[in-house]
């Protein structure tokens, strides 16, 4: 199994994540289950880098990225408790994904109607005189939008 360390930089709920990579692919095997989505690794110390500052992996052989949220010493061994970055995991998924979205911070559309964005129909009513005025029929023009 290879595993590549990480330092990253960016919030959780962004899909482009700045990150480091701390030294060199870490290569090991499994020797327990494990869980795809909140994987739990020991690896043995290493050295060129303080593991303590990694909090991101990424784990070949299941590829996907991974939260490292806690880091357990015991001895010599370290013991990573992870859990899966869907987002970046699956970014090229999410961006090939063609939607309708109806509500999003800076851009929205106002014929969408979603019940969170108030909108005030003030009506703009204009009268105008027909040159020439009618004669037999009469002619309502309405104009909505």
């Amino acid at each position: 199994m290879k595993l590549k360390l990480y330092k990253n930089l960016s919030e959780k709920n962004h899909l482009d994540k700045n990150i480091t990579q701390l030294g060199s692919d870490i290569t090991g095997t499994l020797r327990d289950d494990c869980s795809v989505i909140n994987p739990v690794i020991a690896i043995e110390a290493i050295t060129g880098f303080d593991i303590k500052v990694c909090n991101y992996a990424y784990i070949e052989e299941f590829g996907r990225f991974y939260f490292i949220n806690n880091i357990t010493c015991k001895g010599q061994l370290y013991e990573l408790n992870m859990h899966v970055d869907v987002l970046t995991t699956h970014k090229n998924g999410i961006r090939a994904n063609k939607a309708v979205v109806a509500r999003q911070e800076h851009s929205y559309n106002l014929y969408l109607q979603d019940g969170v964005f108030k909108t005030y129909a003030k009506p703009h009513i204009e009268i105008k005189q027909f040159p020439t005025g009618f004669t037999d029929f009469n002619f309502i023009f309405s104009v909505a939008g």
